[in-house]
């Protein structure tokens, strides 16, 4: 979500200094540049949530939640089974010491 905002906020900022260096030669009227800047960040925002509608896009978005999760899932087991081995061999150091003393 952060991503999301953060390149609708790009994508105004460009497309602002753009208008600017367009607009300087006639002195720009401030309300106008201001009205100017609500709308493209509105049609941005509508474009974004179309394209966040697609079927496309949300079937990608859990094709790579699904693939994470295959990679994930036995790394945290293997995590799971080293942390109880360590938690027993400090509860009782005797069985991981050898028999022969």
């Amino acid at each position: 979500m952060k991503l999301l905002a953060m390149t609708v906020l790009l994508l105004t900022i460009c497309s602002l200094e753009g208008a600017l260096v367009r607009r300087q030669a006639e002195e720009p009227n401030l309300q106008n540049l201001f009205s100017q800047y609500f709308q493209m960040v509105t049609n941005y925002g509508k474009d974004l949530i179309e394209k966040a509608k697609a079927p496309e896009l949300q079937a990608e978005a859990r094709a790579y939640f699904e693939k994470t999760q295959e990679q994930l899932t036995p790394l945290v087991k293997k995590a799971g089974t080293d942390l109880l081995n360590f938690l027993s061999s400090v509860v009782d150091p005797k069985k991981t010491q050898p028999a022969a003393q």
